[in-house]
């Protein structure tokens, strides 16, 4: 993996060949002559795609449970981390979705055993984004410590503009039929709306499913879970679709009514702490479902990540400091401790995040992970846009 995810920077430089203020100047060569500069149309250019097929779920699983007792499982998605290799999908099928043409840019192209791809030849252009997309294909390492499942078709909701961008490495993103949305499944079927996980994928049943999963602000290698935070989709201004917030527990250790999936994961609606009443995931999962019907679904929905936890205030800290931070997560999640005792919540809460618009892709799943802002951080809503999106570079 380490030929796709490290790069080199390649310098050229040009030499200037003449005598300053000499009548004596050679002639230009015939063998070698003088460089022409030739414009080339952007819109016949190439683009190569390099990145890596993962499991988001499978590598929470393996960050929890921590699979090796004499190293700790730091939550980076790094090529020689100890995590990485246990959530890779190998032999993904790895495609770029072009909006323009709503469909592939060529055949797919299979992952490899460390979950690596290439894609050649996508086209550069500036306007209309790319977005990375895998088929249910693939499989984990047999090693990993995860309830296995199939795969369902998941569209990585980043986008990729592929002229005058830094497109180094891509993530492929893979969401299983035994993890996140078979809890959806089982909630929705408990409250009386039967579903099968195979639904989230029926045109004539849903319009759009998105799972979102956000993380800490960070590295952009970061993939430490966001806790108490949710998502609220728009369209035209006007709120649309259901909103599930999921949470995690060991399989099989919750009693049956929770409705655990084969991986553990569940609906679970944790109470924010502002008063407004808002319900967040503890780790900050978010599925948004737009069910099928007979009008046409909107042609852009617009989602909002909400971090509703108040910034920290001593003068109403009220918790012991060894509170359980299983009676009161999301109170405990702006109390930020030094080695020295003081706490520094105030530096890092409320998280923030831009507004994400994108139209309704039925027929697979649509997969965003967002790494969110603090507040006092440069790269934040209110300035440059995140470091680990493809986006076209700022002008010099």
């Amino acid at each position: 993996m380490n030929r796709t995810l490290r790069y080199g920077t390649l310098l050229a430089g040009s030499l200037l060949l003449g005598a300053c203020g000499s009548d004596d100047a050679p002639s230009e060569s015939e063998l070698y002559p003088t460089p022409e500069f030739v414009d080339v149309d952007p819109s016949k250019t190439t683009t190569q795609l390099s990145g890596f097929a993962w499991d988001p779920e499978a590598f929470f699983i393996n960050l929890v449970g921590c699979p090796f007792p004499d190293i700790r499982c730091a939550p980076f998605l790094l090529d020689e981390g100890p995590l990485y290799g246990f959530s890779a999908v190998q032999r993904s099928s790895i495609f770029a979705f072009d909006p323009i043409t709503g469909g592939p840019t060529g055949d797919p192209i299979q992952s490899d055993e460390l979950g690596v791809w290439t894609l050649q030849g996508v086209p550069s252009r500036t306007t209309v984004p790319f977005f990375v997309t895998s088929l249910p294909t693939g499989s984990l390492n047999p090693a990993a410590n995860v309830p296995p499942g199939a795969y369902l078709p998941t569209v990585t909701l980043r986008p990729v503009v592929t002229h005058n961008s830094v497109c180094h490495v891509q993530e492929a993103a893979s969401i299983s039929t035994v993890g996140i949305l078979e809890a959806v499944a089982k909630h929705l079927t408990a409250t009386g709306s039967a579903t099968q996980v195979a639904d989230f994928v029926d045109t004539k049943k849903f319009a759009s499913v998105a799972v979102f999963w956000n993380y800490q602000p960070g590295s952009p290698l970061l993939r430490a879970p966001g806790s108490c935070t949710t998502v609220k989709a728009t369209a035209n201004n006007a709120p649309v679709g259901q909103t599930f917030n999921v949470n995690w527990a060991p399989p099989g250790v919750l009693p049956p009514f929770l409705n655990q999936s084969k991986r553990g994961y569940f609906v679970d609606d944790q109470p924010a702490t502002d008063g407004s009443g808002t319900k967040v995931s503890g780790l900050g999962i978010t599925v948004v479902l737009l069910r099928a019907t007979t009008s046409a679904p909107p042609q852009e929905i617009t989602y909002t990540l909400v971090d509703p936890t108040p910034p920290y205030d001593p003068s109403h800290d009220n918790l012991v400091p060894d509170a359980d931070p299983t009676q009161a997560p999301c109170a405990l999640k702006n109390r930020v401790k030094e080695r020295d005792g003081r706490v520094k919540g105030d530096q890092f809460n409320p998280w923030l995040f831009q507004r994400i618009a994108a139209p309704p892709l039925p027929g697979v799943i649509t997969f965003a992970g967002n790494q969110m802002w603090r507040r006092n951080q440069p790269n934040g809503p209110e300035g440059a846009l995140s470091p680990n999106l493809c986006l076209p570079l700022p002008p010099p």
